[in-house]
């Protein structure tokens, strides 16, 4: 079919896709300003590359029937896949830009842009994220997300909405992402996002750590339903990174779960296989956590345990993964242990627990109340022998301990070692 005016001409040579363009008018000059790298191609791209409205809509349907397979970056600049043809044939495709064009090549006996070509391009379009989450995107576009950031919500979705009426690519994009961002898909997007982060620069993790913290917020307002599944997605995505990727903590990510749960609390209370897995995950997040993500991790786990009725569940699920020697792990086990009356259990995490002064005080003072003073005798002297001058507090309750056992020397020894020190 003839090619319309406004549209640049293909030249072929020996079976290699130029974009190349005969006229010099001053349209096809802009055009040829605007020429996509691999990077910045549109379906409008696509639509002027290929060679009729015939080879397009079989690209098309090549793409959406899933026939390209093994699609992969040979460099920055170059794309190798396989199209599955008609009976059952593959057929090998090239696409590369050099010197500002693109080009494409492939093994297919036709001669020109063809429908397997079409259908890789499409495949690109759709899947480069996640084939490179640090792909390049040109100019920019740190002071454009800042400009963006200065725009109030409904200008922008005016601004859009107006330029999708004259760019079908835009108005493309957005009814992908329409597709894409419904609530009920959005598991399988964070999932999505969560693989992109393996093996992504610390850029990369940003950007999808980012992106995924933004979902979570948004998901507040959503049915607790689907709400419910995407805390469950997410944690179990944060459990699987966080063990491949010890270095990075997620907090962000991990604070928003927090939220999300706090405003969905009835969802997690009426589905109890939901939230014995959700603090199962959460459990071994603490595990996996450092200082910055136990911090509010450990009174998210007291709170829902005691709330949703699953503190039993939890101490054994702790009991189960606890490292031997990490301090902070049983220290949250003794806090559970000491709520729900199972005291010798928690004395036994106490005892393993034990680093600053308001340890040893916790500990001393409860053997008081149990009617054990000697343990709390021993418990402040064990304390006194690892802190030195910083158990100040706990050498004036020993010692007054001590006058109310009648022995005053021991308590003056005590306090004139103190003074001296």
């Amino acid at each position: 079919m003839p090619l319309p005016d406004d549209r640049p001409h293909l030249l072929l040579r020996s079976h290699v896709h130029d974009i190349q363009y005969q006229s010099s008018s001053e349209r096809v000059k802009r055009a040829k300003g605007y020429m996509p790298d691999l990077w910045t191609l549109s379906a409008r791209d696509i639509e002027w590359y290929a060679e009729s409205d015939a080879v397009l809509e079989r690209g098309r349907s090549y793409y959406r029937s899933g026939r390209v397979r093994e699609l992969h970056l040979v460099t920055q600049d170059h794309l190798r896949a396989r199209v599955r043809g008609q009976w059952e044939r593959f057929y090998r495709i090239e696409v590369w830009v050099e010197e500002g064009e693109l080009h494409s090549q492939c093994s297919c006996p036709y001669w020109g842009v063809c429908k397997h070509v079409v259908a890789v391009l499409l495949a690109w379009l759709d899947r480069r994220e996640e084939l490179c989450p640090d792909a390049p995107t040109g100019g920019d576009m740190e002071s454009l997300a800042a400009w963006m950031e200065t725009i109030p919500p409904h200008l922008l979705r005016d601004l859009l909405l107006e330029e999708s009426r004259m760019n079908s690519a835009i108005e493309e994009v957005l009814r992908r992402w329409k597709e894409t961002l419904r609530p009920e898909r959005l598991p399988q997007h964070i999932a999505l996002l969560f693989r992109k982060m393996s093996g992504a620069s610390s850029k990369g993790i940003a950007r999808s750590e980012g992106r995924i913290v933004h979902l979570l917020a948004w998901a507040k307002t959503f049915p607790p339903s689907v709400a419910g599944a995407i805390v469950r997605e997410t944690l179990k995505r944060a459990v699987e990174w966080r063990r491949r990727r010890p270095d990075v903590e997620l907090t962000a990510i991990l604070t928003q779960v927090v939220e999300l749960l706090e405003a969905q609390a009835q969802t997690f209370e009426r589905d109890p296989k939901l939230g014995a897995s959700v603090l199962r995950d959460l459990v071994t997040l603490f595990l996996l956590g450092r200082a910055s993500t136990r911090v509010f991790l450990e009174p998210a786990l007291v709170t829902w345990a005691e709330r949703w009725g699953r503190r039993a569940e939890v101490i054994a699920e702790l009991k189960r993964q606890l490292p031997e020697g990490d301090t902070g792990a049983y220290a949250l086990l003794a806090k559970l242990c000491r709520l729900e009356g199972r005291l010798e259990e928690y004395e036994a995490a106490r005892h393993k627990s034990l680093v600053s002064e308001e340890d040893y005080l916790e500990l001393f003072e409860h053997y008081l109340r149990t009617n054990y003073p000697d343990r709390a005798i021993r418990v402040g002297e064990q304390g006194i022998k690892a802190l030195g001058t910083k158990a100040s507090r706990l050498a004036e309750r020993l010692a007054a301990l001590y006058q109310d056992w009648g022995e005053t020397a021991r308590a003056e020894r005590l306090l004139g070692r103190r003074r001296l020190a």
